[in-house]
């Protein structure tokens, strides 16, 4: 990925409101990432009183034996599920960064190269499953950059996801990942 960074690590930030499933989105991604035999560190920050609240959490991943700062400054991709993060937190991308929006949340005036819209809640809600919305991004990050392998976030997902929920969890990344192309 042509950031501008001298290292390989790739940093990846999820963005949202507090009750959007953005830590789960980023562990799981994180888990997935180590499976493949990848280093991954992940962290994350929200307000005190957690929901509705601007909530950030950030992945690195890594081929190298060691991530040397576990800190991201500007990411390399950012997933965005509302638009109060968006407007936050895009400043802290570079130009050639990928962005993926809740395009359901956030509308841009104009098109960008760079900037995949994915209709998470509409795709979400075809399933009746309004809280998928952290999986469908996840779903549609998967499709376009390849970070991990689709088996590897199933495989993640039975870490953090109870047996009820798997499925439809599934169905949910699997909306997102058939939505981009």
């Amino acid at each position: 990925m042509s950031s501008g960074k001298k290292n390989s690590d790739i940093g990846i930030r999820f963005c949202g409101s507090g009750g959007m499933g953005v830590i789960l989105a980023s562990v799981i991604l994180g888990t997935a990432a180590i499976l493949d035999n990848k280093n991954a560190i992940q962290s994350q920050s929200y307000g005190a009183e957690q929901r509705g609240t601007k909530v950030k959490s950030d992945v690195i991943i890594s081929s190298k034996e060691r991530i040397n700062y576990p800190v991201i400054e500007k990411a390399d991709i950012l997933v965005a599920l509302s638009k109060d993060a968006f407007d936050f937190f895009l400043p802290d991308t570079y130009p050639a960064s990928k962005v993926f929006i809740n395009s359901n949340l956030i509308q841009l005036a104009e098109e960008h190269e760079k900037i995949y819209n994915v209709p998470a809640k509409d795709l979400a809600s075809d399933l009746n499953f309004t809280r998928g919305v952290n999986l469908v991004m996840l779903g549609g990050l998967i499709k376009i950059t390849h970070l991990v392998s689709i088996d590897s976030i199933k495989s993640a997902m039975d870490q953090f996801i109870s047996v009820k929920y798997r499925d439809i969890n599934i169905k949910a990344f699997q909306k997102g990942y058939d939505y981009l192309h």
